[in-house]
């Protein structure tokens, strides 16, 4: 057997030990995730594309990768959105006495 032959996993075309590159959606969610300073323009694809990113992770786990950029983006998605929240109700609040 040739020495590449042994360094190379069979499933994943990757040298062993590598870990497969992380999925667009999950750079994309990691991405809008950690605007928070859009609102709600990048919690919501934040959330959407860290689930994408996972489901697509949990589908084919030896060709794609990041599932822990996806959940980042989702975490950090939703806490944009309940910081939008707050700061909205807090300005509504303010306008409003």
């Amino acid at each position: 057997m040739a020495l590449h032959a042994m360094t190379i996993d069979p499933r994943t075309g990757l040298p062993r030990g590598e870990q497969p590159p992380a999925s667009t959606a999950a750079v994309v969610a990691l991405v809008c995730g950690i605007l928070l300073c859009l609102g709600p323009l990048t919690g919501v694809p934040a959330i959407i594309a860290g689930l994408v990113a996972r489901s697509a992770v949990k589908r084919s786990p030896a060709t794609t990768g990041g599932i822990r950029m996806a959940t980042a983006g989702i975490v950090l998605g939703a806490l944009n959105l309940v910081l939008s929240l707050i700061v909205g109700i807090v300005a509504l609040y303010s306008a409003l006495s």
